[in-house]
């Protein structure tokens, strides 16, 4: 019997049972022996895949004992740099690289170049990265409902590297504050199942019990079972703007709603539609509120990276008040190196990504964001409307630009594998098994929506006709979404985390 075979038996049990079972079967030597058979070959499938240079280029486990020649150096870097852009230039990759225009790539690099020695944490030294971050948080912040919340009152915020680091500030904020101003030593947050997982790693880091809630047949939170998940130790609750797994928006007024009655936070995740939604609602598409015109949404987390066109590494935070804000920032007032502090949870930090980050958003300008998300949005249209005539797969929910793709009759993995084969980077999902594109302007390029779809056709019919083999990673992607032992399959993630950093 292989690991497949075990789960699909035992893939009926609840969580408590198959964690106790799994606990059981480590201790089993057969039983350990077979699950590190299955993650062996696991491991040699994904080394294949993250390893691609061996044996192409010179390794350096030591220092070389002289300095390596700057031209052979540069010149590695820029053949490395030509084998991954071709797929993404040629709008290949689900999300990851959201403009990639060549002049715009370029500008956005003279932008970190000439400030490439600046860091934030010497303001003194470095005015001009306060003034490049301030401006860029009050631009994201007038996109969001002209800047202002339903009490006229400015709304604030701080930028951070990524989308998780903005969802771990503001989930430290509401635990501090929950704790100094209700005595709140236990807390929980509120979570739709399609929540991104940095709220899993919040909840971790900073010792938040996750109460989780499941969504509907349209995969949105469910408003209902919201209600009833809170408590006296309840601090935030979250909802998703769009959810990555299925782009679907939860219904956030509804929700946020709920917070402010029962005196809580609500948290707008809306990292992959910070950029999108002002300019998809300005254009007249079918777009909800989801900012601080609710009047109980109390922040709001928005990539500046993914649609605002930024270069990689920034995100902002936002907050209703300045008083939530700062349970986010750290102080220290008694160590020896002096007054410290830092608003977000690094200490140094590259003012040349937020110059880039500036730059790109005067670059681009409100009508510039328009176009793109007017394309955007276009391109999606036309490709749910293939989607729909391609028999014996379905578009998960109701999304507008990330589509997933599940299907009642086929292994959606293996079509995946098919779609992969095709140099197509698609996004693999789970619970329930999927797969998704998150559409960026590289996907409204010429022929692209095009292209994908008769790929895609090819990819269905060719599962259809070879519904039974078991090359690539469908098979990985089925024991991950199917395997009742979550610590097995979090054991082959940590892997391959190892693998990634193995010379």
């Amino acid at each position: 019997m292989n690991i497949e075979e075990i789960s699909e038996r035992l893939g009926w049990l609840p969580s408590p049972v198959a964690a106790f079972i799994e606990k059981r079967i480590k201790k089993v030597p057969a039983l350990k022996k077979l699950v590190d058979a299955e993650n062996e070959k696991t491991m040699q499938v994904l080394e294949n895949s993250l390893k691609p240079y061996d044996g192409k280029f010179d390794k350096h486990i030591t220092l070389p004992s002289e300095g390596i020649n700057r031209e052979k150096i540069l010149n590695d870097i820029q053949q490395m740099h030509d084998l991954e852009s071709v797929r993404w230039k040629e709008g290949y990759v689900s999300g990851g690289i959201y403009h990639g225009d060549k002049e715009h790539i370029e500008f956005l690099n003279k932008a970190y170049a000439l400030q490439s020695q600046s860091n934030p944490l010497h303001s003194d030294l470095f005015p001009s990265a306060s003034k490049f971050e301030a401006e860029i948080i009050s631009m994201v912040a007038h996109m969001h409902g002209k800047g202002q919340t339903t009490d006229n009152a400015p709304v604030v915020g701080s930028v951070t590297s990524g989308g998780t680091e903005s969802i771990l500030c503001a989930m430290k904020a509401y635990r501090d504050r929950a704790r100094e101003e209700k005595g709140i030593r236990e807390p929980e947050m509120v979570l739709p199942d399609t929540a991104h997982t940095a709220f899993n790693k919040a909840a971790q880091y900073f010792g938040i019990k996750q109460v989780r809630i499941p969504v509907t047949n349209n995969y949105t939170a469910n408003v209902n079972a919201a209600k009833s998940a809170i408590n006296n130790n309840t601090i935030v609750m979250i909802g998703s703007a769009p959810a990555f797994p299925h782009g679907t928006f939860d219904d956030i007024k509804a929700l946020s709603d709920i917070a402010l009655k029962n005196g809580i936070g609500f948290h707008t995740d809306c990292c992959l539609g910070g950029f999108i939604v002002p300019f998809a609602e300005k254009l007249g598409y079918n777009i909800p509120i989801v900012d601080f015109r609710n009047p109980g949404v109390t922040s709001m987390s928005v990539d500046t990276h993914k649609y605002g066109y930024a270069a990689k590494g920034t995100s902002v935070v936002l907050y209703r008040t300045e008083e939530l804000r700062h349970y986010q920032f750290f102080t220290a007032t008694d160590w020896p190196g002096g007054l410290y502090f830092s608003p977000t949870l690094a200490g140094s930090r590259p003012g040349a990504l937020s110059a880039a980050c500036w730059a790109a958003m005067l670059s681009m300008g409100e009508g510039g964001y328009l176009r793109a998300t007017d394309a955007i949005m276009k391109t999606a249209e036309k490709i749910k409307a293939g989607i729909k005539q391609i028999p014996d797969i379905k578009i998960m929910g109701e999304p507008h630009w990330i589509i997933a793709i599940g299907s009642d009759t086929l292994n959606i993995y293996q079509v995946l594998d098919r779609m992969t084969k095709k140099h197509w980077n698609l996004n693999g999902l789970h619970k329930p098994a999927c797969f998704h594109i998150a559409l960026t302007l590289r996907h409204t390029q010429p022929e692209v929506a095009e292209h994908f779809l008769n790929d895609l056709k090819e990819a269905v019919e060719y599962v259809k006709a070879n519904p039974d083999t078991k090359e690539g990673m469908a098979p990985v992607y089925g024991m991950a979404a199917s395997l009742p032992f979550r610590g097995m399959v979090s054991d082959i993630l940590k892997r391959y985390l190892d693998v990634i950093y193995k010379v």
